[in-house]
């Protein structure tokens, strides 16, 4: 028993002794730091340090927004996987982030509205649109069509889009302009629209 304990305190000795020489200072309340000691991803303003949503295990999808040229421009945003097609409606009616709008990324998906995704039968996923696309701006529905079909198809399970307002299943505007000549859309049909 005895030498157990004797054991037993050579060993607290021999930690104590690794700490103190480990060389990290103990104080009992917070001191300044000198800037030439501080660690550079600390004293950088724009060091690149993980995002929470990637700590908390999200992972990057594409949504689709548009660019100074009128062009689709894929953007990455963060989601829980699996994503749902909901989950890509939310992040693209959020729309640009301020340093995107500081590039000149914009969005046609009118700020009130409130994309539902609705039924997905044979690859094909329904999104209902509400009153905030019954008067689109001119020239504004070929890109809020094209931006909807490109974020929802970025998810693997989703070739195709049919839009629902207002109850009844609708003809889209493509990208030349025109209306779809069938109800379900896919990329292709908005081809001209990326670079």
């Amino acid at each position: 028993m005895r030498l157990r304990r004797l054991v037993a305190s050579g060993c607290l000795a021999l930690v104590m002794t690794a700490v103190a020489g480990c060389g990290l200072p103990i104080n009992s309340s917070p001191q300044a730091m000198p800037a030439d000691e501080m660690p550079l991803a600390l004293s950088e303003p724009n060091a690149t340090v993980p995002s929470v949503s990637r700590i908390l295990g999200s992972i990057p999808e594409e949504i689709y927004l548009l660019g100074p040229d009128a062009q689709l421009v894929a953007r990455i945003r963060y989601l829980r996987p699996p994503p749902t097609p909901q989950e890509m409606l939310d992040a693209l009616e959020a729309g640009p982030s301020p340093t995107e709008l500081d590039q000149g990324i914009q969005s046609a998906i009118p700020s009130s509205a409130n994309l539902v995704a609705g039924a997905a039968t044979g690859g094909n996923l329904t999104v209902v649109l509400d009153s905030s696309f019954g008067s689109p701006r001119p020239g504004q529905a070929t890109y809020e069509f094209a931006q909807i079909v490109y974020t929802v198809t970025s998810l693997p399970q989703v070739h195709g889009v049919l839009f629902e307002y207002d109850g009844a299943i609708i003809l889209p505007v493509v990208g030349n302009g025109s209306f779809a000549t069938s109800f379900v859309v896919s990329r292709s049909d908005y081809a001209q629209l990326v670079p």
